[in-house]
């Protein structure tokens, strides 16, 4: 089964890969979909008026997370970075050589968009206009959107081949338009917005009411968006996708199903119990693992990793792995510590030392 067919190094760094790419993907499903709904939010708000209470709910917990799951994100987004450097070393420098400054713009747009989110945190931002909070909430929303436009424009680019990397050379351009690139990126997007339903869930639990009706309406919008993609990809990689990732897309479909089940329930009995909660997180899990292995095998039916089997040997002959595993179990020691701090409830104040120190 995949990634075990292949020779033991490329497996290895196949197997890092995907599972540091999943501790990523949680984090910026966070922060793309957070950051759609806030700008949602605050047109909607500029436009009608009135929020209801639950939404309002949901929008202060956002804003006070959203700086923290980017740098999250961020953080977690290193490793699966530099092990796809090691599988794809020669098609990924190339798109980012093509690409140049519109790839580089990355940086920057994201030191904007940290700034942002803390202004949006800040007590201020909240005094302001509700049509200035929303002309700060949809810069936020176009930073991550372009991001992600981004990657996903580097990443076909990289799938490419000689010929194509020979056209957008002599065409001198920054940008690189794409058949698949619409309806690929649209199901990353709106498949975010399960995954930001189920944290928001424990995150803000008087508003799970709410969320049932974002996550359902998710689910379907994001069968609808996979079964698009899926039908607009070459039928060899259709193919490849079912011959050799039957055990995922069947982890995707079960992640997915299992989801709007608990979605369903919680809507028919009005709660959403810790229990079901736990479910929910599983399956959302499952379904972002089923989902990222089978993005991964769209890749290799467009790229012949044959061809690095012997840059993967060198690199796996490289000291240095235990390093890295301690770090990665440090790091993710430190954040939960830090997420565990952070949830802590706020110490009340002592009236008996109020009054001393008064006197």
């Amino acid at each position: 089964m995949f990634p075990f067919d292949q020779p033991t190094p490329t497996a290895f760094y196949l197997v890092l890969y995907l599972g540091t790419l999943l501790l990523h993907v949680v984090p910026m499903n966070y922060v793309l979909a957070g950051s759609s709904y806030l700008a949602l939010l605050g047109v909607w708000e500029t436009a009608r008026g009135q929020v209801s209470e639950p939404h309002r709910a949901i929008a202060a917990g956002l804003r006070d997370w959203m700086p923290f799951a980017l740098s999250i994100a961020i953080t977690a987004g290193v490793a699966p970075l530099l092990f796809l450097q090691v599988l794809y070393k020669e098609p990924f420098y190339t798109a980012n050589l093509l690409l140049l400054h519109r790839w580089m713009a990355i940086l920057p747009i994201l030191i904007v968009a940290f700034y942002l989110l803390y202004l949006q945190k800040s007590k201020r931002f909240v005094a302001r206009p509700a049509a200035v909070r929303m002309l700060v909430s949809v810069g936020i929303f176009c930073c991550f959107g372009f991001v992600a436009w981004s990657w996903t424009e580097n990443h076909l680019l990289s799938t490419r081949g000689q010929e194509v990397w020979i056209e957008q050379y002599t065409q001198g351009g920054w940008f690189y338009g794409d058949w698949e690139l619409p309806a690929r990126l649209a199901l990353w997007w709106v498949g975010a917005f399960p995954m930001l339903a189920m944290i928001l869930a424990w995150q803000v639990p008087a508003a799970r009411a709410s969320l049932v009706r974002l996550a359902l309406v998710a689910l379907a919008a994001s069968a609808v968006a996979g079964v698009v993609y899926f039908l607009q990809i070459p039928a060899a990689a259709r193919s490849q996708i079912v011959s050799r990732g039957w055990p995922y897309l069947t982890l995707g479909l079960l992640g997915g199903a299992g989801q709007a089940a608990v979605w369903t329930l919680a809507w028919r009995v009005r709660e959403l119990t810790a229990g079901l909660l736990a479910g929910l997180s599983a399956a959302a899990v499952l379904a972002a693992l089923g989902v990222t292995v089978l993005r991964e095998l769209r890749r290799l039916s467009a790229i012949d990793i044959t061809a690095y089997y012997d840059q993967h040997a060198e690199a796996a002959g490289v000291g240095g792995w235990w390093l890295f595993v301690l770090l990665l179990l440090m790091n993710a020691g430190l954040i939960a510590w830090v997420i565990r701090i952070a949830c802590r409830p706020a110490a009340e104040p002592n009236p008996q030392k109020a009054n001393s120190a008064t006197e």
